[in-house]
């Protein structure tokens, strides 16, 4: 079995960190625009993480978030695609794209309305007998049990099979307390066969991705968490063993926690690495129509008591009309043997900016730049084009878009890339993006990426086609086509092309199935990837 299989048995089989966190599971709804009227009722989260089709947000059920929520995205006051909540923590939000008519940012801003059912939103406490009334309607103790069952083949008979279990449990106030539990465990067994690993053992492997108690006193704006968690406003940390404190008023929060981090491959408890922060947001009211955060965080790592790093976070976004703003800075603090290696005191080592401007109601801009050293690129799926755009990250671009009508967008972006495996190189892209055509729902995107370098030149298209005949039913095809050479090496052009179709279906309100399949050709990695997922909530 070739490493970039197993990476992607890995991929497919142990979501970490990020997606861990908040693995989607639920039926596919239909999520319509969030009225901007009543605005008072209206909350606000970023978009954090983006993996696939699949949204991640910084909100939850403490912010009023509720399996089902529908959200719209919004960049510089204008709505450019709609979200369903499939999944939610206490603290973090997955979401499906229902439509849309341009690629989403991390950054993006997402609206909704928050469910009655939050404490507290921002610090604004609900009333006791909302809060009250909210209780009886919804179960203290919720979860899902899943079973998944992967198989890759490989062009040389290697054949990998990978099944595989999973339990979440999230619990809010539960018998009527301030105390709530969040536990997600996965479970499995990978084996090997044919080919050069014929009689190979299989291997088995269990990871706790999450397992916190919490305890909310009250109505109160304050959150105490103890155990394995994800780091609230302080992203760069991730996943943590230790206590956390946040504290949530009307137009601040801040928040301070300790703890250590879990051993990388197996996710066991470690006393290795030891990581303290402590941050703090100002932000406006719930319910403003320019919503807008500041926040300044300091974060502490230390090898066994020796410095690993210490550096200054700080991030704003920025929602109005016509001007959208999504900004993250990390600075190092350099002393000891880090100060003798970076050469100076203050390093900035991590830069994220997009923004983006609408020069008219159908006319946008939206430049960004991307330095940051290294990202936890997480997923739970990959293919060329995650690959091929993972390779250009960092670097500057800039984009503008056309809204030719209310379902269909053009847009040509150009990127300058300097660092990461494709080393300096530009890329023009021109793209299509159409949602909601036809009573079936069809949504259509198509992409055509020409790219030149000194390691690598030549060019990526790709097309998808989605459709949702039903609120309980969504199917997807797609595929795509990659060529690349090496400038001068006189060696022929490679050409990789890839085909894949998703099913997700939901039985009743408590049953998610999702199938998958892909195929690539053209590579000596070329395999072909089954995928079968059978979710109960409960």
């Amino acid at each position: 079995m070739t490493r970039a299989a197993i990476r992607r048995a890995t991929a497919w089989g142990a979501i970490v960190a990020v997606v861990c966190t908040v693995a989607p599971i639920g039926s596919p709804l239909r999520a319509q625009a969030t009225p901007p009227s009543d605005t008072t009722k209206l909350a606000w989260g970023t978009i954090t993480y983006l993996s696939g089709g699949t949204v991640y947000l910084e909100v939850g059920t403490k912010q009023g978030v509720r399996e089902g929520t529908p959200m719209d995205v919004v960049r510089a006051g204008e709505v450019i695609a709609q979200l369903v909540a499939k999944y939610v923590s206490s603290t973090r939000t997955a979401c499906t794209i229902t439509s849309g008519t341009t690629p989403l940012v991390v950054g993006d801003s997402v609206r909704f309305h928050p469910a009655a059912a939050a404490a507290t939103v921002a610090g604004n406490p609900a009333s006791p007998s909302s809060a009250a009334a909210a209780r009886r309607r919804v179960a203290p103790l919720r979860g899902r049990l899943g079973l998944r069952y992967l198989v890759i083949q490989e062009a040389d008979g290697t054949t990998l099979t990978q099944p595989a279990v999973d339990l979440r449990l999230d619990g809010t106030r539960l018998g009527g307390t301030g105390i709530g539990l969040n536990v997600d465990v996965r479970a499995q067994r990978t084996e090997v066969t044919g080919g050069l690993s014929t009689g190979a053992a299989p291997t088995q492997l269990t990871r706790v991705y999450s397992a916190a108690l919490t305890l909310q006193p009250g109505l109160t704006g304050a959150r105490w968490s103890l155990g394995r968690q994800f780091a609230t406003a302080l992203s760069p940390i991730g996943i943590f063993d230790g206590a956390a404190l946040d504290l949530n008023f009307d137009h601040w929060s801040t928040g301070a926690l300790a703890g250590t981090q879990p051993d990388a491959a197996s996710f066991s408890p470690s006393g290795e690495i030891t990581e303290y922060g402590v941050w703090v947001q100002r932000h406006n009211a719930r319910g403003s129509q320019t919503p807008w955060t500041a926040t300044v965080g300091a974060i502490g790592s230390y090898d066994f008591g020796q410095i690993n790093r210490e550096f200054a976070y700080l991030r704003t976004t920025y929602n109005s009309r016509r001007f959208s703003l999504y900004a993250a800075e990390e600075v190092d603090a350099n002393r000891g043997w880090k100060l003798a290696v970076e050469g100076s005191a203050i390093t900035p080592t991590s830069t994220f900016a997009t923004a983006q401007f609408n020069v008219s109601d159908a006319l946008s801009m939206s430049p960004g730049v991307d330095s940051r050293r290294t990202v936890r690129l997480y997923r739970d799926f990959v293919n060329p084009e995650i690959t091929f755009d993972d390779a250009f990250r960092q670097g500057s671009w800039g984009e503008l878009s056309l809204r030719v009508s209310s379902q269909v967008r053009l847009s040509t972006d150009a990127r300058w890339s300097d660092g990461g495996t494709s080393g300096t190189a530009q890329a023009i892209t021109a793209s299509l993006f159409a949602n909601r055509i036809t009573p079936l729902h069809l949504g259509l995107r198509a992409r055509t990426t020409q790219y030149t370098g000194p390691l690598s030149a030549g060019s990526l298209t790709s097309v998808a086609l989605d459709a949702a005949p039903s609120n309980a039913l969504r199917l997807s095809v797609n595929a795509g086509v990659r060529s690349s050479s090496v400038p001068g090496s006189g060696v022929a052009a490679m050409q990789l092309t890839w085909t894949g179709a998703d099913l997700d279906l939901a039985l009743g309100r408590s049953v998610y199935l999702m199938l998958s399949t892909y195929r690539e050709t053209g590579t000596p990695t070329a395999s072909i990837q089954t995928y079968a997922a059978l979710s109960w909530r409960f």
